[in-house]
């Protein structure tokens, strides 16, 4: 326990509208080790950014419900947090980095406003002492000519250096934990290959938790330690990242993996998963993934969740295949 900085046991999430409720996380037991790195990948509309809010306890109050589970960070259960508490604890102790950098700053203030507010709130710095750390924090997200990029505005700075902005505000208090939710989505390749190597730097220096959030496998096989695939709600694998790519074994992850584009094999068609990740509220009553795997070989499969069967090692596999390769770990 005491390597552990986060562990998230049985969480289910729930939307609801006038048509009634839907599971948007279903069942989702994780741990993140302090100083490592945990992937979750999956396709768009497979929950991730759900669970990533939920942590955060960031979902809107009136339409999102935590049906069951607990979010144990330090031991202590994030879901029985006051909202004054959960105050204390965002942008402190657990920060994130959001989806799209042309979004998430305010449009009416300077940077350097945005990179001092958690400073202010929960460092208590202010005057020149304040500007000073600020500046130094787009210094070490290798924003050129920071004391200039303070005095501006969001529009001021393409896509690029907004995220950086959100990077550094997001680490400006030193969190323990990082949450990054495909901070490189929507960047040039260059931008992208210069975040993941800050982000890297920073676990490595800093010994910052972080989960990183994306579909694209190339990224995961690059910063991450440990993995986890989701699909329609759930984790259907769970492994370190080298059993992963060495030996994927969900007929999700393998479809994932075979679509990627790969080194000598251009003018290839590319692999593709055959139809579209269902929508919540049509989930199959099995599997979620039995609509579009083909390897789906009994009525189980379309009938019955497969749980999360212990391969072997941390290797965990939601598939009705490997029902009879499951380890008795106890």
């Amino acid at each position: 326990m005491e390597d552990k900085i986060l562990m998230v046991k049985n969480l289910s999430v729930s939307f609801s509208d006038d048509n009634g409720k839907i599971i948007a996380v279903d069942d989702v037991s994780f741990t993140l080790e302090k100083g490592k790195i945990l992937g979750i990948i999956g396709e768009s509309g497979c929950g991730k950014s759900t669970l990533a809010l939920s942590i955060m306890q960031l979902l809107p109050g009136k339409i999102s419900k935590i049906e069951q589970g607990a979010i144990l960070f330090n031991k202590n259960d994030l879901v029985k947090f006051k909202e004054a508490e959960l105050e204390n604890l965002r942008g402190n102790d657990v920060a994130m980095i959001f989806q799209e950098p042309m979004t998430s700053l305010n449009p009416l203030f300077k940077i350097g406003r945005q990179v001092e507010e958690p400073l202010k709130i929960h460092k208590h710095l202010r005057g020149k002492q304040l500007k000073d750390k600020a500046i130094e924090l787009l210094k070490i997200v290798r924003i050129t000519n920071p004391e200039k990029v303070y005095e501006l505005y969001p529009h001021n700075l393409s896509g690029g250096m907004r995220q950086r902005v959100n990077i550094a505000m997001a680490l400006s208090c030193e969190p323990e934990i990082l949450i990054a939710d495909e901070p490189t989505t929507a960047l040039d390749v260059t931008i992208q290959a210069q975040i993941l190597f800050l982000l890297k730097n920073l676990n490595k220096e800093v010994k910052t938790s972080i989960i990183f959030i994306t579909h694209d496998l190339s990224v995961v096989a690059e910063v991450c330690d440990e993995v986890m695939v989701m699909y329609g709600g759930k984790i259907v694998e769970q492994s370190d990242i080298f059993e992963l790519f060495d030996n994927p074994k969900h007929p999700y992850t393998r479809g994932l993996m075979d679509s990627q584009p790969s080194k000598g094999e251009c003018g290839k068609p590319l692999s593709s998963i055959k139809g579209m990740v269902p929508s919540f509220s049509n989930m199959p009553s099995g599997c979620s993934f039995s609509t579009r795997c083909s390897e789906k070989f009994c009525e189980r499969c379309s009938n019955e969740k497969p749980q999360l069967f212990n391969i072997g090692g941390n290797h965990k596999v939601a598939c009705w295949l490997y029902e009879k390769e499951e380890v008795n770990i106890e």
